[in-house]
């Protein structure tokens, strides 16, 4: 069935009808005119091309019906995929604004508290002092390992600002809440591609 891929879907038919007809014709030839010199002469041949003929025009005129039901299939689903990756290209474009609009409140919200320190905060940078554990166990929690327990690291008082550990605080949250609408941004993501293209099958 090969073969079919390489003839125009306007002539398949005809071309196998023509060898099936071809078939038949020279079978009744062979009988009709087996009394004539020449056609007696190459009667075997000819019997045996024409049945040849029969039999490849048989094969392809069972054979075509379904070479045409697949190239149907095939052509179905080359526009279902079609549709399926427009659907999509629109499921992309929504999600990636869902994702930059809410990512940019964040940040806004997070550059709203961040002023909030700078205004409020560090007028009691004098008055409220860290100890040299505090800041310790905040960077162990910041980089997700034990904090040291070491006595001589941990007394007496950091040169570290009340303001600037808050402000920390602040962008890492904010940081966090980007990230997180990341993942959920990422996870509605696949959750329609998957149904965008189920619908395919």
């Amino acid at each position: 069935m090969w073969m079919l891929s390489f003839i125009p879907d306007t002539w398949i038919s005809l071309v196998i009808h023509a060898i099936f007809l071809l078939g038949i014709i020279g079978l009744i030839l062979g009988k009709v005119l087996k009394n004539i010199p020449f056609v007696s002469a190459y009667g075997i041949a000819i019997a045996g091309i024409s049945f040849v003929f029969l039999l490849v025009g048989t094969y392809f005129e069972g054979g075509v019906g379904v070479e045409k039901e697949w190239r149907q299939r095939v052509e179905n689903l080359q526009e279902k995929v079609k549709l399926a990756e427009a659907q999509s290209a629109k499921v992309n474009t929504v999600i990636q604004t869902k994702i930059v609009e809410k990512t940019k409140i964040i940040k806004e919200i997070t550059e709203g508290n961040i002023q909030y320190v700078d205004k409020i905060i560090t007028k009691y940078d004098n008055v409220c002092t860290l100890s040299n554990a505090l800041v310790v166990l905040h960077n162990g929690a910041s980089q997700n390992v034990l904090a040291t327990s070491s006595g001589d690291t941990n007394e007496g008082t950091s040169k570290v600002k009340a303001s600037d550990l808050i402000r920390t605080v602040t962008e890492n949250y904010g940081t966090y809440y980007q990230t997180r609408e990341q993942v959920i941004g990422w996870q509605e993501w696949y959750k329609e591609q998957r149904r965008v293209y189920e619908g395919v099958k």
